[in-house]
Formats: C-alpha cells, sequence, structure tokens
C-alpha cells in the first residue's frame, strides 16, 4: 500500500508545525473543545424550521399574514451563516485563530442571549428607535419577531465562521500527515449538528409542551421562580453552554502559536462575494432544511417559485463572475483562487461539491418515502413518519460522522486518493443497493442498512479532501483554504436542491399524467379519486428510487476527479508563499 508520505512533497515532508511544543493531550484538548461550538452552531442552523410555528403562535401572529417575515428567522440565519464562513477564513489568518475564534463564539453567545430576551430588551430597542426616530407605532409582537430575526442573524455571523476558523486552528496543531484526523472530525460535526438541529427543535418543543408546567413547579419548589420551558429555552442553554466553552478556549489556547498574513482585509472581494451568496440563497428558497419537507409536492413548494428566483439566480451568477475577476488579480485574496492551478487542489474541491450534492440527495430521499408511505395524512400521522425519518436519516448521519475518524486513519495508509475512492465507491454501492430496492413495503431495516453504507462511504472523504486543499497552503493562509473546503461542499448541496426538486416534481407529474390516461372512460368520480390517489403513491415511489439511482450515477462522476487526488504540491508562487510564512511565523 502506498504511504500518504511517499506521497507527500518534501516541502510538507519537512515541515515543522508552529505549536510542535504543546503536548499531545493538549491538542486532544483543544479539538475536543473546539468541536462543542462547531456543533451547537451548526444544530442551530435547521433548529429554527422546527420551533417555528410556536414562535408564532407565542407571540399571536397570524402565520398567513407574516409568514414572509417569519421565514426570514431561517432564511436570516443561513444567509449570514453562508457569508460568514466565506469571510472568516480570511479574517483568521489577518488577526490569528485565537482572537478569530474567540470573537466568533463572543457573536454567537450574544446572539442567542438576543434571541432568548426577544420580547424584552431587544422589543423594547426596537420600539423606542421606531418611536423616537421614524416616529412610528409599531406592533409589539411585530417587533419581537423582527428581534428574534436579528439575534438569528448574529448567531449566524458567529456560528458560520467558527467552522473555517476551526478546520485553520486545528490545522496549526499538527503536520500535514497527522492533519487528517482532525479536519475530519471538524467536518463530521458540522454535518451532523445541521442535520440533527430539525430533530432536536421538534423533540424537544414537543417535550416543553408537555412537560413544561410540571418543570416550572419544580423549579419553584427549589425556590428558582423561572417561567415554564419553551422555545426560548433552547437558545438560553446556548449561553451558559457557550460561556463555558469561550473561558475553556481562552485558557486552553493560551501559548498557541497563530501565523499572520499580511495585507489588509479585501473589502471589494467581501461585497461581491456577500451580494453573490445572498442573490444566490434568496434564489434557491433560503431554505437548506428539505429534510421536513413530507411530500414531493411539499419540496417543490418549498423550492420557492418566487418570480424572482430567476433573476436573483442570473444577479449570482454575474456576481461571481465579477468576484472570481476581481480576486484573480489581488494579492491576498477572500477566497485563494490561484490554489486551482493546482491539479489536486482543483481535483478536491470538485469532488467536495459532488459529494455535497450526494449528501442532500440522501437526505432529501429518506423523509419523502417515508412521509408518502404514511397511513394517512393527518396530522398525528405525519407527525410519526417525521419522527421515523428522523431516527432513519440518523442511520446515515451518525455513521458518516463516525467513518471521518478510519477516514484519517486510512489515508495515512492508503493515501488520499485511495480513501477518497474507496469511500465515494461505497456510497455508489449503497445509492444503487437503495434505487433498486427502496419501494412501498421496503423495511426500514434494509433501508437502514443501505443508508449506513452510503454514510460511511461519504465520510470516508471528509477527511482527505479537507486536508488536501489545507496542505496546499502555508500556515499564514489556512483560513482562506478552510473556507474554500467549505463552500465548495455546501455550494454542491444547495445546488442539489432546486436540481432534484425539478426532476422530481415533473417527473412525478408525467408519470401520473401517464397513469390517467389508463383510466377508464366509465369510472366513477369515486373510483377516479382513489386511483388517482393510487398513481400519485406509485409514481412517488418510482421517483425517489430513480434520484437514489441518480445519486449512483453521480457518485460515479465524482470518481474522476476524485484519480487525480494527491497531496497538494504547491506551484512556484505557493512555495514563495509558504518561504514568506515561514518567515512570519519565526
Amino acid at each position: 500500500m502506498t504511504n500518504v508520505l511517499i506521497e507527500a512533497p518534501s516541502a510538507l515532508q519537512t515541515e515543522t508545525p508552529i505549536n510542535a511544543h504543546l503536548s499531545e493531550r493538549r491538542r486532544r484538548l483543544i479539538i475536543a473543545l473546539v468541536l462543542v461550538p462547531v456543533f451547537v452552531g451548526s444544530i442551530d442552523l435547521t433548529i429554527a424550521s422546527a420551533i417555528l410555528p410556536e414562535v408564532l403562535i407565542k407571540l399571536n401572529i397570524p402565520i398567513d399574514t407574516n409568514l414572509g417575515t417569519a421565514a426570514w428567522v431561517v432564511t436570516g440565519y443561513l444567509l449570514a451563516y453562508t457569508i460568514s464562513m466565506a469571510l472568516m477564513g480570511r479574517f483568521s489568518d489577518m488577526v490569528g485563530r485565537r482572537g478569530a475564534f474567540l470573537a466568533c463564539l463572543g457573536l454567537f453567545i450574544i446572539g442567542s442571549w438576543w434571541v432568548a430576551t426577544a420580547h424584552l430588551f431587544p422589543t423594547a430597542l426596537l420600539n423606542d428607535v421606531a418611536r423616537r426616530y421614524l416616529g412610528l407605532r409599531p406592533d409589539l409582537n411585530q417587533l419581537t419577531l423582527l428581534a428574534v430575526v436579528i439575534g438569528r442573524v448574529i448567531q449566524a455571523l458567529g456560528a458560520g465562521a467558527v467552522v473555517p476558523v476551526s478546520l485553520a486552528l486545528v490545522a496549526d496543531l499538527y503536520p500535514p500527515e497527522r492533519r487528517a484526523a482532525a479536519v475530519g472530525s471538524i467536518g463530521a460535526m458540522d454535518t451532523l449538528g445541521w442535520v440533527l438541529g430539525h430533530l432536536y427543535g421538534g423533540v424537544m418543543v414537543g417535550f416543553f409542551q408537555q412537560h413544561g408546567e410540571a418543570i416550572r413547579l419544580w423549579l419553584a419548589g427549589l425556590g428558582l421562580a423561572l417561567p415554564a420551558p419553551d422555545w426560548r429555552t433552547l437558545f438560553w442553554i446556548n449561553v451558559p453552554l457557550g460561556a463555558f466553552a469561550f473561558v475553556l478556549m481562552l485558557f486552553a489556547l493560551r501559548g498557541v502559536q497563530h501565523p499572520i498574513s499580511p495585507g489588509r482585509l479585501d473589502l471589494i472581494g467581501a461585497l461581491l462575494i456577500a451580494a453573490a451568496l445572498t442573490c444566490l440563497v434568496l434564489g434557491l428558497g433560503g431554505n437548506t432544511d428539505v429534510t421536513g419537507a413530507t411530500s414531493l409536492r411539499a419540496l417543490e413548494a418549498q423550492a420557492s417559485q418566487s418570480p424572482y428566483n430567476l433573476p436573483l439566480l442570473a444577479a449570482a451568477a454575474a456576481l461571481f463572475g465579477v468576484f472570481l475577476l476581481w480576486e484573480w488579480r489581488q494579492a491576498h485574496p477572500i477566497l485563494e483562487l490561484h490554489l486551482f492551478r493546482q491539479r489536486a487542489v482543483s481535483a478536491a474541491t470538485l469532488t467536495n461539491l459532488l459529494i455535497g450534492f450526494l449528501l442532500m440527495l440522501g437526505l432529501v430521499s429518506v423523509p419523502l418515502l417515508i412521509n408518502l408511505r404514511a397511513e394517512n395524512a393527518s396530522a398525528e400521522a405525519i407527525a410519526r413518519a417525521a419522527e421515523r425519518a428522523g431516527l432513519l436519516l440518523s442511520t446515515l448521519t451518525i455513521p458518516m460522522a463516525l467513518a471521518a475518524v478510519p477516514g484519517a486513519w486510512l489515508s495515512g495508509r492508503i493515501g488520499f486518493r485511495g480513501t477518497t475512492l474507496s469511500g465515494i465507491a461505497l456510497a455508489i454501492v449503497g445509492f444503487a443497493l437503495a434505487g433498486g430496492t427502496w419501494r412501498a413495503d421496503t423495511s426500514e431495516l434494509v433501508m437502514s442498512a443501505q443508508l449506513t453504507l452510503i454514510g460511511i462511504g461519504l465520510g470516508l472523504t471528509i477527511a482527505p479532501i479537507g486536508t488536501v486543499v489545507i496542505n496546499a497552503v502555508g500556515a499564514a493562509r489556512r483560513g482562506v483554504a478552510s473556507a474554500l473546503v467549505l463552500i465548495m461542499r455546501y455550494l454542491g448541496m444547495t445546488i442539489a436542491i432546486p436540481s432534484m426538486t425539478t426532476y422530481a416534481f415533473s417527473r412525478l407529474n408525467y408519470l401520473v399524467s401517464l397513469a390517467r390516461e389508463s383510466f377508464a372512460p366509465d369510472w366513477t368520480a369515486e373510483q377516479i379519486q382513489r386511483e388517482s390517489v393510487r398513481a400519485y403513491f406509485d409514481s412517488g415511489v418510482t421517483v425517489i428510487a430513480e434520484m437514489l439511482l441518480i445519486g449512483a450515477l453521480i457518485g460515479v462522476l465524482a470518481l474522476l476527479p476524485a484519480l487525480w487526488l494527491r497531496t497538494a504540491q504547491p506551484k512556484a508562487t505557493y512555495a514563495e508563499s509558504g518561504a514568506r510564512d515561514a518567515q512570519l511565523e519565526r
């Protein structure tokens, strides 16, 4: 077997990490502490969709007339999360990981407190501004909803930045040949939290509704006059948890050296990428939580068929084009585009794009089939189906997170390319088996076995792909490289939503219309209704199976760039960059 150290260029073999003086125990403690805010921040990315109905009910806000504003509780977080992820990698290169990480964590804590107390100080503040400076007399419940949106944006600005900064931070702790495990753990925890957010929010809100009053009475017996827990409690939990992590990281990062990159923040590039990502997120519907879709039609509606979608996507493409032209000429860009000159980096990022697509495809297919098989369309039946879908999805996401560790180990034995190819091959087999066997009566045990295979396969790719890109740059540019890794996988996930939705909905309509052509002309209205429901059900199952087979084909496509994966070998310009980085470290 080829060892990854043999593949590595001499520059990487002889690199001495700037934190070689730290003990192994200290490094592991830092990584363990880093994983906490990464997980909590990613959970909050999707938690809002589960608690939004209760938020509106508690505020006595009509859903039908305020759905647009309420949707920004989800969209605002996603948008700020994405922009922060793209920008803060470069910021951490400029100010150092310790300061950037603590600043991001502080923002997340402040945002969580703001949301938890939105009905108190934030609402009073907004009311004072509206009355004193704008001459308005707004509805206080509406202001509270606006305060929740603002708090979510503040949260996301911290949570989104934590991920790339954490990747760069753990890369600072280890030499290239030992980074894969740390990088894999960060990527796995981010994905796991993102997927579990909706389930966690739904379970906790239901628990508080059933036992909230009993909890309040129990606390009162202890002398604590606190209100019954509700959706705000989920954000209150973040405050002490985040504060505890902040204090621990403040001490844990003492003595940890942080490379500083020269130059200033590229403000024009920052504005361009922020505008491009804004148009992209809004154009795609502003919601990544498609795992709660109850049907193919609900998924199509969730993708948002606004007349502004196409103009927004066109604007996003134009802005991305201008951003690329601008960044290519910058000495200290927001995203290191010159990295794409290296074959290994181009291969890694393209592979990561397709991995993101596959992940989203798996996440969407499970709840669609489970909800389609629900005994009826009642709220109770849909709720039970959602619980089963959440449990079934855990057989995909938990193995994916766990597989990041053996993925790092394999990277040191068979190399980055061999590990990535093995993972993709397992995922292809899983998608092909699922596409060939998922039917109306397929047991959930069989489905979970196939999902586990897909999860293990995708999980094996996390560490090698991320490590290839991060190893391609000097110490003072790892934040930028980390942002590039995350953005490419996120783009793959977001592209999967509208493309698969468009395919599924058009294919469903075609199959249903084809079935209706065989209806006898003398059928009664009752027969037509019954057979139409059956046609929709059968067609839906067929479409979901086809989507899984498409996943197998996308996996085969992902094998092509993965074949070019090797440890990144810097071009001349990056050799010079590495020398400058080393000089800065000294």
